[in-house]
């Protein structure tokens, strides 16, 4: 679903449109006909290319673009959006919504609207370069008044531990892990989401608003149709006291200062 909840932004170039979506996503919209995609081998696309008259810009992983004069964004993943079965977007996205984001996050309590999800959050992780045995939230920086209300309001949280800038742009807010959840956060730690207390499991479903039947509602309960869905994909038989998802990857779950920097502009 696409996502207008962002200040409505935008600077072209020829035909083409950069629209700040989150603090995660900036939109490339437009004219796309004259658009280009490489991809790798896993069939992710790693750039875009589009040629006009007063444009010729090839944008790919790893680059930054700036939608707004003072607001750089990163491009590590590219993001076809369809409607209608035809592309007419492409999320240029600073990461995906990683694994603690969904399950570990929920452990601070409250929901999305209360941490800013759609808006000023990027993701949430289980250590930093400094941090260790924690949840440390990324937001993108702003000098908005809510969003500095916001900050103070993160600050006076008790298990509140440090708030640091990692770069001009983003700002992190490390917590301790609340006691009330600490044996559910090591259990997700270790990739055993059946184990989290069944308390915290209904709680990370209401926190984004998931049914119990959805995906991630069928990975705390062990759910037989995943079960069955992971089989017939991966061609083999699961015990029925499988995890049905991936243990946590400590590469994106703790957070990587390079990953979220940002280099000199390609395009403004």
């Amino acid at each position: 679903m696409l996502n207008n909840k962002y200040p409505n932004k935008m600077v072209t170039c020829g035909k083409i449109k950069l629209t700040p979506i989150s603090g995660r996503t900036v939109r490339l919209s437009g004219d796309l006909s004259k658009c280009q995609t490489e991809k790798d081998e896993h069939g992710d696309i790693v750039s875009i290319s589009f040629k006009y008259d007063d444009c010729d810009v090839k944008i790919s992983t790893g680059d930054t673009v700036r939608p707004k004069l003072k607001h750089p964004h990163r491009v590590n993943v590219i993001r076809p959006g369809y409607s209608n079965a035809q592309i007419v977007c492409y999320d240029l996205m600073l990461s995906d919504v990683n694994t603690t984001s969904v399950f570990a996050l929920p452990f601070m309590g409250g929901n999305r609207k209360l941490f800013m999800w759609s808006t000023q959050f990027i993701n949430a992780f289980i250590g930093t370069p400094d941090d260790t045995d924690c949840i440390c939230l990324l937001y993108r920086y702003s000098g908005d008044a809510m969003f500095l209300k916001f900050e103070s309001a993160l600050c006076a949280f008790r298990n509140f531990r440090r708030r640091y800038d990692p770069n001009p742009y983003h700002v992190m807010f490390v917590f301790d892990v609340p006691k009330s959840c600490k044996y559910s956060y090591d259990h997700y730690v270790n990739g055993r989401y059946s184990e989290i207390d069944d308390l915290w499991k209904l709680k990370i479903l209401e926190f984004h608003g998931f049914d119990i039947d959805g995906h991630t509602g069928k990975i705390l309960f062990q759910s037989d149709s995943l079960r069955y869905e992971l089989e017939d994909k991966l061609d083999v038989v699961l015990p029925p006291d499988s995890e049905l998802y991936d243990k946590p990857n400590l590469d994106k779950e703790v957070f990587d200062p390079d990953y979220y920097s940002l280099e000199m502009s390609i395009l403004k």
